[in-house]
Parts: structure tokens; C-alpha cells; sequence
């Protein structure tokens, strides 16, 4: 039997509440948990990682899934609710509309921040192993815990899935992560579909390029961050057991 969840409440850099899950494996006598933090894309919940989550508690891995400034319960700030804009329409046109819309209205430059908050929160609870940290963020989360990921220093791994949305932390987003990840020490995966409509096939390519310690991989078709998790599910549980030295 697993423990019960701890539900996260953090405050944000500008005073907006994080929300989170934090999810044990279950315990033993003097245990202490390696951490995986998650952090989603837009626009969705914590919720939308319950396939990787459940399959790292099941592996000995806690793991800290929160919503995303604007996004399901993260919506209490100073000056009342900050939420998101959805799509209106099932197009390309109409996605880019709301997500630029969203990024500018709710903070998305603000992310990278929120998962240094977020990690620390997690890194000093109870059962959990602070030198045992990894990130993994899918699309906007996976260019946050890329940037976020230099100010962490005993952290262990970063992964991610069609980390894209680069430009929502600036101009010179795309080009901070790549001075990010080569700074980085730890080991690194960047996961993506070729055909991935937000270029996060093409982020895989460039921000991996020539670095031994990044590995980069990218699957057939077009579905975009968590939508390939089960093309990579094998590896990319292998790469976080690995790196937060899980034996399985």
C-alpha cells in the first residue's frame, strides 16, 4: 500500500498558488524516495501525467505532478483568478491564438521559476531523497524544467517530451535552453515526434546536437508531448531509473 498523497500548496514568485500531488511508492523502514517533478503541457492538468506517474511510484520513484500557472487548480493570485484561454476550434490557427493569448495573460516566462519552487517544496518532505531529483516536463513544462534545470544542483536527470513553446521565455528562449543544456552535468533525454506541429522535433535535433550528454530521440508521426509516451515509455523509464539509481 502506498502512502497517502500530500496535496502541494507554494507560492509563486508574483503570489499565485501552485497546486500539486505528491505521490509516495510505498514505504519501508528508513526509505528515503528519489523525486521525479512534472511538469505538464498546455493546455492541460498534473493529471495528464497519470500513466508516467504510476509508473514510476510502481518503480520506487515519489513523484510531484502540479498544475501549471493558469491551469486547474492553480488559479488563485493577488488579483483574483488566472486562467488560461483554451482553443476555440480544433486547428493549428486557433491553438497558437490561445496558447500566445495564455503565455502573455497568465506568465508562462514565469514557469522555469515556478519548478524551482515546486522541486524545492518536494526535495524537503518527508521520505524523499533531496540529492535524487530529476525533472520531466512535456512541451511549455519540458522548455521550463530545461531552464530551470542549471539552478538545481543536486539534481540527477532531466527528460522531456516535445519540450516546445521556447519563445514564451523570450525572444532568446530557444537559445538560453541551448546554453542551458550545455552547462548541464547531469544526463539528459529529449523525447519528440518527428512530424510534432510546435517544432519540438526540431528543438530535439538543435538543442541535442554534438552533446554527449543529451540524448535525443525522436518517433514516427506527429503527436506531441505526452501523446508519445507509450513510444518512449521503455526508455524513458530506464533513462529515470538509471539516473536516480533505481535497481529494478
Amino acid at each position: 500500500m502506498n502512502l497517502a498523497p500530500l496535496e502541494m500548496s507554494v507560492p509563486a514568485g508574483d503570489g499565485l498558488i501552485l497546486k500539486g500531488t505528491l505521490t509516495y511508492p510505498a514505504p519501508y523502514a528508513g526509505a528515503d524516495f528519489p523525486l521525479a517533478i512534472l511538469a505538464h503541457q498546455y493546455p492541460a492538468t498534473r493529471d495528464s501525467y497519470a500513466p508516467l506517474s504510476l509508473d514510476l511510484v510502481q518503480s520506487g520513484i515519489a513523484t510531484l505532478a502540479f498544475d501549471e500557472r493558469g491551469h486547474g487548480a492553480s488559479l488563485v493570485s493577488p488579483n483574483g483568478p488566472l486562467v488560461i484561454d483554451t482553443p476555440v476550434g480544433l486547428g493549428a490557427e486557433a491553438f497558437g491564438t490561445a496558447f500566445v493569448s495564455s503565455a502573455s495573460k497568465v506568465g508562462f516566462a514565469r514557469i522555469d521559476d515556478d519548478i524551482l519552487r515546486v522541486a524545492s517544496w518536494g526535495a524537503n518532505q518527508n521520505f524523499i531523497d533531496s540529492t535524487r531529483l530529476a525533472l520531466v516536463g512535456a512541451s511549455i513544462g519540458g522548455s521550463g524544467v530545461l531552464l530551470a534545470a542549471g539552478k538545481l544542483p543536486t539534481l540527477r536527470a532531466v527528460a522531456t517530451l516535445g519540450a516546445a513553446g521556447a519563445p514564451a521565455f523570450g525572444p532568446d528562449g530557444p537559445g538560453r535552453i541551448r546554453q542551458s543544456l550545455e552547462k548541464l552535468q547531469m544526463p539528459c533525454f529529449l523525447a519528440s515526434s518527428r512530424e510534432d506541429p510546435f517544432e519540438a522535433g526540431r528543438n530535439v535535433t538543435t538543442w541535442s546536437r554534438d552533446l554527449t550528454h543529451v540524448t535525443g530521440r525522436l518517433v514516427p508521426g506527429a503527436g506531441h508531448a505526452m501523446a508519445i509516451y507509450f513510444e518512449v515509455r521503455d526508455e524513458l523509464l530506464q533513462f529515470l531509473r538509471h539516473a536516480l539509481g533505481v535497481l529494478q
